[in-house]
């Protein structure tokens, strides 16, 4: 509760809201005075005192609810009071033992962990192991004690007992925490990575709930270890239990890294909505059949005129693939650019594309120049669509200004494009002959 509600409260149990002072006493304690602040109101002081972050005064008031009830939760607040504070621990260790001794039989858990802190932060490491063995070997424990146990070995350096604590835990409950603690310890205090990237993976093929964060703990133990394909796995792993566009991004960045191009088109294969990336896939890498099928599949369900230009692209560079461009071949590409035009599509690639065609081929070289210029005016800076109408003005005897052009692309551009290279001297070519 918010610190105001809780003085409102405070001052109303004060005031008002007193209860009978000898109401829930414990047999054999020492009842409350009718001038005695009561049970409640002491309880409440002791909670602001611990609001206001004064322990000293919370202790006190609790030593004294303990003294007047013999109720032991008030012997627990003290001590965990006193952890927060970290001063005087002796007085509630020496408190918590008299206790225990006096009740051999008191199992309560919560008792041996406290207590066992409280050796702990004095730095009394034998005193604590014997009360955190004390507690294991009183009777059956079950896994959230082990647990909890086996946390506190860490802290005391017991790291085998800890281990097989902490094994046990996982054994009877396969708790997803239980495993990272147990990757932990392997990793930070045992030196052994394998054994900690065995403890996960195990834990993620067993537990179809595990976390992302525990996915990601394994990412990077497999990424320190330079095993890549195991982290392009995960992510795969990943992105099947929750296709977000994250894990997508990293499995196309590591498997284009591992050069793993067969992998990657089987993943996007296996998958939904990724349509448009498995299409770039296969035509990158000229799997152009796969490609075609794929385009018309991507026109038939969304009449889009984009994937008619593609069918146009994919059906003339199978045939170059080939060595098979015949005039079929030609007019059947005609013929998809020019529906895919009719219903939209004034893209700037794919009108270049299809007037340098063509243009190449001699179909028609003005319509090409025309389909050219089009393109520039949606890109007037685009090399490969400057470099197209300087050869189409080539093709028309316009050698002069197909030079000008040419030269500019070639200063932007140089002459490691193979196509640029061929056209620069055939203009050139061109122009010396002119000349004569």
């Amino acid at each position: 509760m918010s610190g105001n509600y809780m003085k409102f409260f405070a001052f109303w149990v004060l005031t008002v809201g007193t209860v009978s002072a000898a109401a829930g006493l414990s047999g054999g304690s020492t009842p409350l005075t009718p001038s005695a602040p009561s049970e409640d109101g002491l309880i409440m002081r002791a909670i602001l005192d611990e609001d206001a972050g004064n322990f000293a005064a919370s202790r006190d008031v609790y030593e004294k609810l303990f003294t007047l009830t013999g109720n032991k939760e008030y012997l627990l607040r003290e001590a965990q009071d006193a952890l927060s504070e970290k001063k005087d621990q002796a007085r509630s260790i020496a408190n918590l033992t008299h206790w225990v001794t006096r009740h051999p039989t008191d199992h309560d858990k919560k008792l041996y962990l406290i207590l066992a802190a409280l050796y702990i932060q004095t730095n009394a490491l034998s005193e604590a192991d014997e009360i955190v063995d004390a507690y294991l070997t009183q009777g059956e424990v079950d896994a959230e004690d082990l647990e909890e146990f086996g946390a506190l070995k860490i802290q005391l350096g017991e790291y085998g007992e800890a281990l097989k604590l902490l094994q046990q835990a996982y054994t009877q409950s396969p708790d997803e925490q239980t495993a990272l603690q147990i990757a932990a310890l392997y990793l930070l205090k045992l030196q052994q990575p394998e054994k900690a990237t065995e403890i996960l993976e195990k834990h993620i093929a067993n537990d179809p709930e595990t976390s992302v964060g525990t996915y990601f703990k394994l990412i990077e133990m497999y990424a320190k270890s330079s095993r890549i394909d195991k982290v392009l796995d995960l992510y795969k792993k990943l992105y099947h239990k929750d296709p977000q566009k994250y894990f997508l991004q990293k499995i196309i960045e590591i498997s284009l890294y591992q050069k793993d191009t067969r992998g990657l088109i089987d993943f996007l294969e296996s998958t939904k909505g990724n349509e448009d990336l498995l299409y770039g896939v296969y035509k990158d890498n000229g799997l152009y059949a796969k490609a075609l099928t794929l385009a018309k599949k991507l026109y038939a369900n969304t009449h889009k005129a984009r994937w008619l230009a593609e069918e146009a692209i994919l059906t003339y560079e199978q045939a170059r693939k080939d060595h098979s461009i015949t005039p079929e071949v030609l007019a059947e590409m005609s013929r998809l650019f020019e529906q895919a035009i009719s219903e939209g599509n004034h893209e700037g690639i794919y009108l270049n594309y299809y007037g340098y065609t063509l243009i190449e081929h001699d179909m028609d070289v003005k319509k090409g120049v025309d389909l050219v210029r089009r393109a520039l005016g949606k890109d007037p800076e685009n090399i490969f669509f400057l470099d197209s109408l300087a050869w189409g003005l080539y093709k028309q005897g316009k050698c002069r200004k197909a030079s000008t052009l040419i030269r500019r692309v070639v200063r932007k551009e140089g002459l490691s494009e193979p196509e640029i290279k061929d056209h620069y001297k055939a203009i050139n070519a061109c122009l010396k002959h002119k000349k004569k």
